[in-house]
């Protein structure tokens, strides 16, 4: 299956045309908030996978937005209202937080290795606490967190399949939360072959349980 039957099938799931640009090859963007369709409980969502090699993999993670966040959706139904993003509700269990950033902080140690990247290598060596912040303000524009993320995206720019089917929903994995370190979970299958264990699995954790993290300083900060 080609990427544009691929996409015309997603159409199909739900009942929508998706009005395909002819001239471009890269049909990623007209996907965005195309998960969102399966609101709130991830009803026909296998089928999305079903043309993709390993799909039952994809559609196993991405299960867990659902079952993560239907209730928020269901309270703001009840208001009138519908929720553009998937927003878990915040959990009261510090400690199991703190054991998530412990375990984000040594896959990313890991990671960087894989990378061969030595800026972001020697800044996750520095990477030595985990704190919670109860702030309002995410104090996420800082150096140390500009190398993390940079040196995050460069790896999997060079490391991408832009051919492969699949990558017609990469636009709807970021649109889930706005967030390319969660979107690169939900696709972990597409990278399994280059990075063998679970990099972003606590980084998800963390976000399903409402919660939201960055690098600052020699630290890594848990907020909202």
């Amino acid at each position: 299956m080609t990427k544009r039957e691929y996409a015309k099938y997603l159409g199909d799931i739900i009942d929508e045309v998706i009005d395909l640009d002819v001239e471009s090859d890269d049909l990623r963007h007209q996907f965005y908030e195309y998960f969102q369709a399966f609101m709130p409980n991830g009803t026909n969502i296998e089928k999305v996978f079903k043309p993709i090699k390993e799909g039952n993999l994809y559609h196993k993670r991405l299960l867990q937005i659902f079952n993560a966040t239907k209730g928020i959706f269901n309270e703001l139904a009840a208001e009138g209202k519908t929720p553009a993003y998937f927003c878990p509700a915040p959990t009261k269990n510090k400690e199991l937080l703190l054991l998530y950033g412990e375990k984000y902080i040594e896959n990313l140690t890991l990671f960087s290795k894989i990378t061969a990247d030595q800026e972001f290598i020697d800044t996750m060596t520095q990477i030595k606490t985990v704190e919670i912040s109860d702030l309002d303000v995410r104090t996420n524009k800082n150096d140390t967190n500009a190398i993390v993320y940079e040196s995050i995206s460069d790896w999997f720019i060079d490391n991408t399949d832009y051919e492969a089917t699949i990558e017609v929903l990469s636009e709807a994995y970021y649109a889930i939360n706005c967030d390319y370190n969660l979107s690169y979970y939900f696709q972990y299958p597409s990278y399994k072959e280059k990075i063998n264990f679970d990099v972003f699995e606590p980084y998800f954790k963390i976000w399903e349980m409402g919660y939201y993290c960055w690098f600052n300083q020699g630290k890594l900060v848990i907020g909202k």
